[in-house]
């Protein structure tokens, strides 16, 4: 009898949507390619034996007063650290207090229609496109410096920040719950209550002790601008070469966020 063989599986060409993706990701990594090649020809890079000389002059300093770091200034380190650590948490709690309604009146699914979200999503784009650093300046220009400067600076930014992450959450609701509760006869506001906040809330939570990791970092250069924090002794130090002060105050502010980041990691892995 002649041997059967099964015949040979033939594999589908890839669906045109696919194909296309592919082209446009493989279009985009060459382009993407081509301008880090443009910049790094045309960019004024600085000569090697620069490079050099600034390390030696500026980094040697540095490393040996990690090794050997100045005590004496270890106090007010961690007194402006703690300033530091006050202000992001009150400058992500009015972020955080903000953010909460724009999130739902920027949230297409709540609204029911594109066009009433655009104001909201809009707003918070406008918002979140100025860095920290910029509002600080303008709070240090018009209210003098200290750390409410970099309070509202760090407040406003992250209504932007915290608003679209927020908006994005309730974009991505289970709808069951809410289609439940009007099934049963319950209104708009039984369904935002009932539904829409008790979903969302542990992914608020979480994002809003990241944005307070975020709140942290930026607290510790906002200083730099007259707004508070450990910024301050930072910079006046810098001004002088200062370095194994420097490297004491930059301890603090390491050892203080390695600890922060830990322990909101854990909360915020409790939470979601």
């Amino acid at each position: 009898m002649p041997s059967s063989r099964p015949n040979a599986s033939v594999i589908p060409p890839a669906p045109s949507s696919l194909r296309r993706t592919r082209l446009l990701i493989v279009g985009v990594a060459l382009l993407m390619t081509a301008l880090v090649i443009y910049f790094l020809v045309t960019m004024n890079l600085p000569t090697w034996e620069r490079v050099t000389t600034g390390l030696h002059r500026n980094a040697m300093p540095l490393l040996r007063g990690f090794i050997r770091p100045n005590w004496g200034v270890f106090e007010l380190a961690s007194l402006a650290m703690l300033e530091t650590v006050f202000m992001a948490v009150i400058g992500t709690a009015i972020g955080g207090l903000l953010a909460f309604p724009m999130a739902f009146l920027a949230a297409n699914n709540l609204l029911g229609n594109r066009l009433l979200a655009f104001p909201g999503k809009t707003f918070l784009v406008g918002v979140r496109t100025f860095p920290e650093i910029l509002f600080a300046i303008i709070f240090v220009a018009a209210m003098g410096p200290g750390p409410v400067a970099g309070i509202l600076a760090m407040g406003i930014n992250s209504i932007g920040f915290l608003g679209k992450i927020f908006s994005d959450v309730v974009e991505g609701i289970d709808p069951g719950p809410s289609e439940a509760i009007r099934a049963a006869g319950g209104n708009g506001l039984h369904v935002f209550f009932f539904s829409v906040v008790p979903q969302v809330l542990p992914e608020f939570a979480s994002y809003l002790l990241y944005r307070f990791e975020i709140n942290l970092r930026a607290a510790s250069i906002l200083g730099l601008v007259g707004a508070g924090g450990i910024g301050a002794p930072l910079i006046q130090r810098l001004q002088f070469r200062r370095w194994d002060e420097i490297s004491m105050i930059m301890i603090v502010i390491v050892v203080v966020i390695i600890v922060v980041d830990t322990l909101s990691s854990r909360v915020r892995r409790r939470l979601v």
